[in-house]
């Protein structure tokens, strides 16, 4: 039976810290953030090794702290210890790689992100590669190699003091989840997704607007007013100014993409969900540029109903003008005044093009499933029914659960 450390195996705090405390002459870590027992290894060998011959190479983000990949505190430890030593703490943007390199032994692992999973429990279940010296061209990206600093490509950027404050400041407002790395849940990865897809404010020829009864002359009392209001069209069933086009195409997306649960709504399988995606932008495009291209003409067959409802009303309206429009004439209002009236007010009942067109959306949002359907045997039933092309709903995994703000640590 073999008895060699194995290469591939995991990395976890206690081992890379460990590792950081054998130090002889050179510490290199680099990793999106690192843990409080980690930093505080790294810290303990900065004064034992020398100051320039340790490198440590973070991204300074908030998100990072929030998915899990490290402590602040330990991000405030380094930059301290950094400033002690008189050397600095660098940055890079977007790592999500762990390098570690002490003295002639480097190890490249995955970095948990916490928030996701609860990290390696055991060297049967590994996230890391142990080598030897590292590779030429590895050491002289990370300032190792034979010209030092100035072949150097990664962490060049200082992460100063201002930019943790705003770190800080960022996980105060909205902060991160307190994981208990020794308690794992459940995470759950649904294949399928609920789907919310409308089109909104296209069916132009269905438009209407309300026409009080007293500006057809009708009804004297209010409650019986109240009663015969009616509608009249904004324009006539034209087909270029129909959206019906709009419609089909949105049928077929849904007949080509979409599956409908009865009872529960329209799902998208998560695989074909980017095509969709697509298509549906290509549609919300397409009725983009057909309200740019009717808004003139929708403007003009609006006004042409405006005007001839006016013609319609203006008698009746005449003999029984609206009790509002008095103050502006005695007696009979004259023809002119009593048609400009009437168009004001169908004006602002009609509305104006440009708003009808604002209004035509292509509306899509997708919802996730809940655990707690996918456990329901009847929707799993029906899901599974109507999704034969699935071998399971879905997937679960482990993850560190989170902590409420109000947990207290138990001795």
């Amino acid at each position: 039976m073999s008895t060699h450390n194995p290469a591939i195996t995991a990395a976890d705090d206690q081992m890379l810290s460990a590792l950081i405390r054998s130090a002889r002459h050179r510490i290199v870590a680099m990793a999106p953030a690192f843990s409080k027992p980690v930093a505080c290894a790294i810290c303990e060998c900065w004064g034992t090794v020398a100051r320039d011959r340790v490198t440590v190479i973070v991204d300074v983000d908030p998100e990072v702290y929030r998915l899990g990949y490290g402590d602040f505190e330990a991000l405030e430890l380094l930059e301290k210890a950094a400033s002690h030593y008189g050397t600095t703490l660098n940055r890079h943007e977007r790592i999500r790689i762990g390098v570690l390199i002490v003295d002639d032994t480097t190890v490249v692992y995955s970095p948990t992100p916490r928030l996701i999973e609860a990290g390696p429990q055991k060297p049967t279940c590994p996230n890391a590669v142990i080598l030897g010296p590292p590779p030429e061209d590895v050491a002289r990206e990370l300032g190792q190699g034979p010209s030092g600093l100035r072949d150097r490509t990664i962490g060049l950027d200082k992460a100063e003091r201002a930019r943790l404050q705003a770190v800080k400041e960022s996980l105060g407002e909205n902060p991160p989840q307190r994981f208990d790395i020794s308690r794992t849940v459940r995470v759950f990865n649904a294949y399928f997704e609920f789907v919310d897809f409308e089109l909104k404010g296209l069916q132009i020829h269905r438009h209407t607007a309300s026409i009080p009864p007293d500006l057809m002359g009708l009804a004297k009392d209010e409650r019986t007013q109240r009663q015969l209001r009616a509608t009249f069209k904004l324009v006539e069933d034209t087909s270029n100014l129909s959206g019906k086009t709009f419609q089909d195409c949105k049928n077929r997306l849904i007949a080509e993409y979409l599956t409908l649960l009865p009872g529960y709504g329209y799902v998208v399988l998560r695989s074909v969900k980017p095509k969709f995606e697509r298509k549906v932008a290509q549609l919300r495009r397409a009725v983009e540029r057909f309200g740019k291209r009717i808004e003139k003409e929708l403007e003009k067959a609006m006004t042409q109903s405006r005007a001839a409802l006016v013609t319609a009303l203006l008698p009746a309206v005449k003999q029984a003008p609206p009790k509002r429009w008095q103050k502006h004439f005695q007696g009979t209002p004259p023809d002119a005044l009593a048609k400009r009236l009437l168009d004001d007010e169908l004006r602002r009942e009609f509305g104006t093009a440009e708003r009808l067109v604002s209004d035509m959306k292509v509306k899509l949002v997708f919802k996730g499933v809940t655990y707690e359907s996918l456990k329901d045997e009847e929707f799993a039933k029906l899901a599974r029914d109507r999704l034969p092309g699935l071998d399971e709903l879905y997937r679960e995994f482990g993850a560190a659960e989170g902590q409420s703000d109000d947990t207290t640590d138990e001795e």
